[in-house]
Parts: C-alpha cells; sequence; structure tokens
C-alpha cells in the first residue's frame, strides 16, 4: 500500500514491492509525481516483478539500477527489466518531474505459455540487460521516440478514461514493445543475475527490514551482512545512495507515516513501534525528513483533495492519487 504523501511504499523481507499495480484483471499502473507542497520526497531500493517505465518529463533524473546510475534526460525514457534493484535518485535532481508506469508483462503475452511470451516477451525480461534506455534522439524516424510516444499514449488513455481506454492503454504498451522488441538485443539467457555487492546489500537491507522495530546498530548491520562497516557503508552509498543508518532511520519513518496514515495510534507509541524510543529523538528525525512534525503530516494526509494532483503533463491532469514510485 502506498502512502498518500510521500509515496513510501511497504516492501517484504526481500525488498519486493507489497503493492498492487493496478488489478489482477487489469495489471497497469500509472503514477505521476510533482506534489507542490512537498519538501520531502522518499526513496526506497526495491524491485519487483513488473515491467517499470520512467519518462523524464520535465528535467533530468537520475536512477540507480543495481550496478549502475544512469542519467535520463528531459524528454528521454528508461525501462527497467523485471526484478532488479532500482531507486530513483531524486535528492540529486529536486525539481524533476517523472511520469512511471509499471505493468505486469501478462498485459503484453496475454497467458503463460503462449507464443508471444515464449517469442517476444521472455527474450526481453530474461535478457542479462537490468534496463533498456529510449533516446528521444529528435531525429526523424527514432525508435526511441516512437516507443515513448506510445507510453505517453497510454498515460493519456489512462488519464482520459473514456470509454474503452483500457483497450487504448493494451493497445499502447503492445506498440511501444513491438518497438521496443525490433530495435534492442535479445538474449536466450534464463534469468536475471545479479552481481555479488548487490546481493550482499540486498542482505543487509533484508536484515534492516526485519530488524528496525528494534534497537539495531551499524555493526548489528555488518555482522549480518558478512561486511566490514566501512564495505557496508561504502556499498549502501553506491546503490542506495545513503548510508545504512540513514537507510535504517527513513525506513522507520515511513512506517511511521503509515501508522499515522492509517491509525489513530498516539505518536509515542508509533515512534516506539518503529523502533524509536526518544519520543524528543523522533519529532526531530521526522520533521529534519518530512519537513513537518508528525502531527501536522496526521492532519495533512486528512485534507489531501482535488488540488493535489500534477498539472506540468501536457496540460493535462494526473488523477488524484498518483503517487512517486520509488
Amino acid at each position: 500500500m502506498n502512502n498518500p504523501i510521500t509515496g513510501a511504499h511497504l516492501i517484504d523481507e526481500n525488498m519486493h514491492e507489497l503493492i498492487n499495480h493496478g488489478k489482477p484483471e487489469f495489471p497497469v499502473a500509472f503514477y505521476g509525481d510533482g506534489y507542490k507542497y512537498l519538501g520531502s520526497r522518499s526513496y526506497y531500493a526495491h524491485w519487483h516483478n513488473e515491467i517499470e517505465v520512467t519518462i523524464a518529463i520535465k528535467g533530468d533524473i537520475a536512477i540507480s539500477c543495481n550496478d549502475s546510475t544512469i542519467l535520463v534526460k528531459e524528454g528521454d525514457a528508461i525501462l527497467i527489466n523485471s526484478n532488479i534493484l532500482h531507486c530513483i535518485l531524486h535528492d540529486n535532481y529536486p525539481k524533476s518531474i517523472v511520469q512511471t508506469i509499471v505493468f505486469n508483462p501478462v498485459i503484453i503475452y496475454g497467458y503463460h505459455t503462449s507464443d508471444i511470451e515464449r517469442l517476444y516477451v521472455l527474450p526481453i525480461i530474461n535478457s542479462d540487460r537490468d534496463y533498456y534506455y529510449l533516446k528521444d534522439t529528435k531525429k526523424e524516424g527514432n525508435w526511441g521516440k516512437k516507443c515513448i510516444d506510445a507510453f505517453l499514449n497510454a498515460i493519456r488513455f489512462n488519464i482520459s478514461k473514456k470509454d474503452g481506454y483500457e483497450l487504448g492503454i493494451k493497445i499502447m504498451l503492445m506498440d511501444a514493445w513491438y518497438i521496443l522488441y525490433r530495435n534492442v538485443p535479445k538474449s536466450e539467457v534464463v534469468g536475471n543475475t545479479f552481481s555479488a555487492k548487490v546481493l550482499l546489500v540486498k542482505n543487509a537491507i533484508n536484515f534492516i527490514h526485519k530488524n528496525y522495530m528494534n534497537e539495531i546498530t551499524l555493526d548489528d548491520i555488518s555482522r549480518n551482512s558478512l561486511l566490514s562497516k566501512s564495505e557496508l557503508c561504502k556499498l549502501f552509498k553506491k546503490y542506495v545512495n545513503q548510508s545504512p543508518i540513514q537507510y535504517l532511520l527513513r525506513h522507520r519513518i515511513s512506517n511511521a507515516c503509515y501508522y499515522l496514515s492509517y491509525s489513530d495510534k498516539p505518536v509515542t507509541e508509533i515512534a516506539n513501534r518503529v523502533g524509536i524510543s526518544d519520543p524528543n529523538y523522533f519529532a526531530i528525525s521526522f520533521k529534519k525528513i518530512m519537513k513537518m512534525s508528525p502531527t501536522q503530516y496526521r492532519r495533512k494526509v486528512a485534507s489531501i483533495n482535488d488540488e493535489n494532483k500534477v498539472d506540468d503533463f501536457q496540460d493535462s491532469d494526473i488523477h488524484p492519487g498518483s503517487v512517486p514510485l520509488f
């Protein structure tokens, strides 16, 4: 479940998102960015089974994918493959605006073991490519631009919600996939392979997610990750864009946001639930990250309305409830 303000989401012990993108009958979800009053945006390293397409609508954006950090230039897009550890590094480009589509590839191939899945989907999602960069070269006939336009048209269909819009979305996603398939290298590699360093980071985050509600230290994370503290910090900086302790604190605050949004528990009880026993430290940390107090945050959640929607995308409003994916 996404938090209505931060876009922060819950992740299981393996960093797999506990979010249903779309619905089983139509597994496609659209997420917008650009809330005007927010002073902070959450970002998390995570992975999911679905394909994720992020388009840089306004400004550049940096995205971490396994071992790489990719700068997506304004007007370009990136397609992140299934089960790839990734996060959007918003702090690097805080004024940028993105649009994201997350979809299960079943929307392309229809049913398991179909020829479409075997011939045209598996060669892409089972390749050794973590991502595909879609570039608008501004040249006539550029396939990257055509692919991006198809994804943008899918977003427009979703915004319009006119009769038959689901068909329009499906057609545009299939159009984009066809263009991608015809223009990128394919592979017969079965299953993605991750570097040992990425797996070590996953193990460390796994430990944090299992134990954030307890008193844990850098020594604890390091010991359970079989890494020295210096190596642990170095890998976190590279792949997660923050230190292990910063990640731990943000994860605690993210979970506190969830409790503030969906329960009436007292702030002190919530602080204890997320592993912060000192209420003053909790209040200071919360305000530093969220730019508002826990009480103000709870009130803000209650007051969210139609004013909080994006109006920077092609003169069309994204429906309220769109939140950033990280």
